[in-house]
């Protein structure tokens, strides 16, 4: 019996239980995909890193299906709240609260179940789809990705852990509730905002504090980045009142903005914008914590997932940086190594073709003229001292890089590393070297090449000025023929055991940078940042979505009473549509939109990052990802109004028929 008069309540709450369907299935296909991708075994094979990658996306998805199960435990306790009356007649019928709960769960299984076939479907697509921005991020052929049946398994256990503490907070709700609040409990008691001109004040407070705390975040940044100052707790700080005070002016907001509009007798005297301003005043008051908690998840959606794309970008950049040449090596002279550079020859040989062998050499004089003229100079820098090369070896370089040789002319250059942004910074004009009884001027800096060797700077000097120098590294760089091979087993068959006199303790020690290897292990870094930043902010957005559909239909009963009312004044049909479309998007509107814009500043300053970090040319890059981002997040905005309107609309408005 339970069965049956389940099935038909569903049919005749399918509408009021549509905001529950979309949540679920969306939320599952999305875990579904997810879940997939932790255990694919050819990503796993990919890189050591990606194990990482198993542990930390079990433990994000574990995560989210908390939060996932708060939200949809709120669903199913408004879906309750939303038939108190029918509930209470149940009571008053003769049916226990056991029974009552019994057949509300098996309504909420059913539409589970069927949201959680929905959902799997969906995420056969979804999971092509995440693989496809995987495979993107990390280098690799793009394949039509077999599914898992541990993935499989994985989402249905976690969705049949949320269905089950939903289903607890439903039986903790039944067994405290009275028969007098199911049948009379829907009464809803207007209450006027109290002092709204200080709410307001509050408003114009907070987003003054919102933008201060974000341009002191800004600043913290491009200090850390020009001045290498270390932002310290103020960074923290910065963050946590730009949180409060984004909290904050969306609470304020909702308790004046209405008032505030309601002065403006022009406004109010067109058509029903009174009703509708009255209609939203009950709706902003009594929700208005909730719409600042809510812009607060959208917010961190919108940064995170910017963020995320940002170090996407930076890490794909800095490789060429970084690794100017398939294979490089630093040999420091002071320190003896098991495999030379004939012997790694002979050893790279074995796995990919080398095209040429480029040996180059790095001087020193054991001072530190230049580091004077930088910040690293003084106390906590004795050890540093200045490194030269020769004009010869720097052109041959150059040559190999496809750049325009120098002419010293009795000069030096100066070399800044172009992953510290501080060294292109320092200023040498006064600098001089004196080598071999000559001194030679500073010519000017050249800060946009990869790193030859690893220091904040080094002096190119002409070839004479080297002669009876201290050779500090012997250095060598492989141009291979191809990448086609494996990087992990070529470093591998590089490194050796090394016992280090400073911490008497042995390691695998390797000399080489590979290119290939480093690729692999930035890309994959990258890929659990940007794939867990992304399905994190979905989540967030999916969570806050409903919870403001949830939200706008838990007045349905109290709306359809005054859109009735309306109705007898005079409204037609198209005014209430226009009348309901204009309140249910206000009340939509306020907790997105600044959010939503953050788009832009957060853009802004990643931009920044990118310049100062000298990689202006592809600051585009971020721009065009923050726009993807946000267009994305519109969608699940307009999929779940458009639901919650036709809901409103089906129920609220009265038609002659």
């Amino acid at each position: 019996m339970f069965t049956e008069l389940a099935v038909r309540n569903v049919r005749r709450q399918i509408g009021n239980y549509l905001i529950y369907f979309i949540t679920v299935a969306l939320t599952v296909s999305l875990m579904f995909a997810v879940n997939n991708i932790i255990f694919n075994e050819q990503i796993l094979a990919y890189a050591e890193t990606m194990k990482e990658l198993k542990s930390g996306m079990i433990g994000i998805s574990v995560f989210l299906s908390l939060i996932v199960a708060f939200v949809l435990s709120y669903a199913t306790s408004f879906m309750l709240r939303l038939r108190k009356r029918e509930f209470g007649m149940y009571l008053t019928l003769g049916m226990t609260r056991k029974n009552i709960l019994l057949l509300f769960n098996l309504e909420t299984l059913i539409m589970g179940a069927a949201a959680l076939g929905l959902g799997l479907l969906l995420g056969l697509f979804f999971y092509q789809g995440l693989m496809l921005i995987m495979t993107h991020l990390l280098d690799m052929d793009f394949a039509f990705a077999a599914y898992s049946a541990q993935g499989l398994i994985l989402t249905i256990v976690l969705v049949t852990a949320v269905f089950l503490i939903s289903s607890a907070v439903s039986a903790r709700y039944l067994k405290k509730v009275s028969i007098f609040h199911l049948l009379h409990g829907d009464r809803m008691v207007e209450r006027n905002v109290r002092r709204p001109g200080i709410w307001m004040i509050l408003t114009v407070a907070s987003f003054v504090t919102l933008t201060v705390s974000f341009l002191f975040f800004q600043e913290q940044i491009r200090a850390s980045l020009l001045r290498d100052v270390t932002p310290g707790s103020g960074l923290f700080v910065s963050l946590m009142v730009f949180a409060a005070a984004l909290i904050l002016f969306h609470i304020s907001l909702a308790r004046s903005i209405v008032n505030l509009l309601l002065k403006n007798r022009r406004f109010c005297s067109s058509g029903t914008n009174t009703f509708t301003l009255r209609q939203l005043s009950g709706k902003l008051r009594s929700n208005s914590v909730i719409v600042g908690i809510l812009s607060f998840l959208i917010a961190f959606a919108v940064i995170g997932s910017n963020v995320s794309f940002v170090m996407k970008v930076s890490e794909r950049l800095a490789l060429d940086r970084e690794y100017p040449f398939d294979i490089n090596a630093n040999l420091d002279a002071s320190v003896e190594t098991s495999v030379g550079p004939d012997q790694a020859e002979e050893i790279i040989s074995q796995y990919a073709g080398i095209e040429e062998v480029i040996p180059y050499t790095f001087y020193t004089t054991g001072a530190s003229e230049l580091h004077q003229y930088t910040r690293w100079s003084g106390a906590s820098y004795e050890g540093l001292h200045d490194s030269l090369m020769a004009e010869s070896d720097f052109n041959l370089l150059l040559n190999r890089l496809g750049r325009e040789p120098v002419r010293l002319d009795g000069s030096f250059l100066i070399c800044a590393n172009s992953n510290v942004p501080q060294a292109a910074h320092s200023n040498f004009q006064d600098a001089a070297l004196s080598l071999g009884g000559k001194t030679y001027r500073y010519q000017g800096m050249i800060s946009d090449l990869p790193m030859f060797y690893y220091t904040y700077f080094f002096a190119v000097v002409p070839d004479e000025a080297v002669h009876g120098l201290t050779v500090e590294s012997n250095c060598v760089a492989f141009r291979l023929k191809d990448a086609d091979y494996d990087p992990q087993e070529l470093r591998s068959a590089l490194s050796y055991s090394y016992t280090s006199k400073y911490e008497d303790h042995t390691y695998e020690r390797c000399d080489y940078k590979l290119k290939e290897y480093g690729r692999l292990q930035k890309n994959s870094t990258t890929a659990i940042f940007v794939i867990g930043a992304l399905y994190i902010a979905v989540v967030f957005i999916f969570m806050a979505m409903a919870i403001l559909a949830l939200k706008t239909l838990s007045g349905i009963t109290e709306d359809r009473k005054r859109y009735a009312v309306l109705y007898r004044l005079g409204a037609g049909e198209r005014e209430q549509c226009q009348t309901l479309f204009r309140q249910t998007f206000g009340f939509f509107f306020l907790p997105f939109a600044l959010p939503l814009l953050l788009s832009i500043p957060t853009s802004m300053v990643s931009a920044e990052i990118m310049t100062i970090a000298g990689f202006a040319g592809q600051a585009w890059e971020i721009y065009r990802n923050a726009g993807l981002i946000a267009a994305a997040i519109l969608l699940i905005y307009l999929l779940y109004f458009t639901a919650t309107y036709l809901i409103e609309k089906r129920n609220v408005v009265q038609s002659k028929g």
